[in-house]
């Protein structure tokens, strides 16, 4: 009889496994929906390390505010960034960033002026110049009407 009691007990063991192994894991969810994101430096300055801040000679630079990266791996203390200009990689102190502004996102791509590339003919109609005639209507349409259609 005492048998039929160690199934339970290694059920109940094993269903207790499972749900502390699947709370660990949502840690490391929500730091990888964070990864590939771009952030901006908040502080009026910050540290820049290329190999980490534990490295002997200290700083590689220091990142004015707004500084755009790219944020690779987030850490409590420090995070594996990007810079967006040069594509350097290195640590900041997580404490000194934050996720972009739209305003600062948008200094990524700035919009491009329209040309006449559009495919739309654009002349003067006040020209005066003689080899500059606007192109007539097609023959094969009917002609234009000031009235409006009728309704049925």
């Amino acid at each position: 009889m005492r048998c039929s009691g160690l199934p339970r007990v290694f059920l109940i063991i094993t269903a207790c496994l499972a749900a502390a192994v699947g709370g660990c894991s949502n840690g490391s969810k929500s730091a990888r929906v964070n990864s590939g994101k771009i952030f901006a430096v908040t502080a009026e300055k910050t540290p820049f390390y290329r190999y980490g801040p534990q490295q002997g000679n200290g700083a590689d630079e220091q990142l004015p505010k707004d500084t755009l990266v790219t944020l690779i791996r987030p850490s409590f203390g420090y995070s594996k960034v990007q810079l967006i200009k040069g594509a350097q990689e290195g640590y900041v102190a997580s404490e000194d960033i934050r996720p972009a502004s739209p305003t600062l996102l948008a200094s990524l791509n700035p919009p491009v002026e329209s040309s006449s590339s559009s495919g739309a003919e654009h002349f003067d109609m006040h020209s005066m110049d003689p080899n500059y005639v606007p192109p007539l209507p097609d023959p094969d349409l009917p002609p234009v009407s000031e009235e409006p259609p009728p309704t049925p």
